[in-house]
């Protein structure tokens, strides 16, 4: 009686993981144009935040886009227009960081829920009266090699210098730019080695930012972040539009603002045609508070 029981309790056991480890096989994330799932024999529409099996077929149409996060922490885009059975799609992926499922849950988030964690540590954009308004916060630090400045200049010019100096105010690097936003390599020669930046930006037509401060991260600060970070990077590979845009949830919710604003601004620019990563970029501007 007492073997009975036990292997009435083991095979409770056995069944309630093996029900658990297949909750889901993707996550939906983003969700652009007619994108179809088939649970059994109907056909349903595909929402952001939707948990997809994988015994699931989806239907991709012509100009349609699915950005996908495998229970695995992999991330991955279907583009191609046609219909793919969830196994094989899962099958083909390498080995992720089940660690990235947490910042998945966070991109998922409200964008109250967002808005009130950057409020809580004070992070929001305090509006300086200046004639040219840049997206960078007055002081921040920064963890990557890539720094995305974008700008909003209310003359009519097109034209600006964007001007990287040391505190001192010595001048380090100008680079002349004809649009609104520049990603500097912090790797230039020009940069290389310093700890703490000001950037601020000038118009052809007169128009000036504040001087916006950027320091390098350092220290236990910088370690902890390298940490996190590693746990994460092994699910990224060719850097595509969707592995951009949870890196910049990564980043946002270690509160690594300016590196979240050039993810953010990254996968907008490398995927135009999917309207979510533009607004996506937009919302985060707004939570910063450069953006009504």
């Amino acid at each position: 009686m007492k073997n009975y029981r036990w292997t009435i309790v083991l095979f409770f056991l056995i069944t309630t993981s093996v029900a658990f480890a297949q909750t889901y096989a993707f996550k939906v994330l983003v969700s652009k144009g007619k994108t179809e799932v088939k649970s059994g024999e109907a056909w349903s529409a595909i929402k952001v935040g939707a948990n997809l099996n994988a015994s699931d077929e989806v239907k991709v149409a012509e100009n349609s886009y699915l950005g996908l996060m495998h229970a695995s922490g992999k991330p991955l885009e279907v583009k191609e227009a046609g219909n793919y059975n969830l196994a094989d799609l899962a099958a083909r992926l390498s080995k992720g960081s089940t660690v990235l499922n947490k910042y998945t849950d966070f991109i998922l988030s409200s964008e109250e829920d967002k808005k009130n964690k950057l409020a809580a540590t004070g992070a929001v954009h305090r509006d300086v009266k200046m004639a040219l308004t840049v997206f960078l916060p007055q002081t921040s630090e920064h963890f990557g090699d890539k720094l995305a400045v974008s700008w909003q200049n209310p003359g009519a010019s097109t034209q600006a210098d964007v001007i990287v100096m040391d505190l001192g105010e010595d001048e380090l690097a100008r680079y002349k730019v004809d649009g609104n936003s520049l990603l500097i390599d912090l790797n230039d020669p020009k940069l290389k080695g310093t700890q703490h930046y000001l950037i601020r930006v000038v118009s052809k037509d007169g128009n000036e930012s504040a001087r916006c401060g950027i320091k390098r991260l350092r220290g236990n600060r910088k370690t902890e972040v390298e940490t996190a970070w590693n746990e994460v990077n092994t699910s990224f590979g060719e850097q595509t539009a969707l592995e951009l845009y949870v890196q910049a949830g990564f980043f946002e919710q270690n509160l690594l603002l300016t590196d979240a604003l050039t993810a953010y601004k990254q996968a907008a620019d490398m995927a135009p045609e999917v309207d979510m990563y533009r607004e996506s970029y937009e919302a985060f501007l707004q939570r910063l508070g450069f953006k009504k």
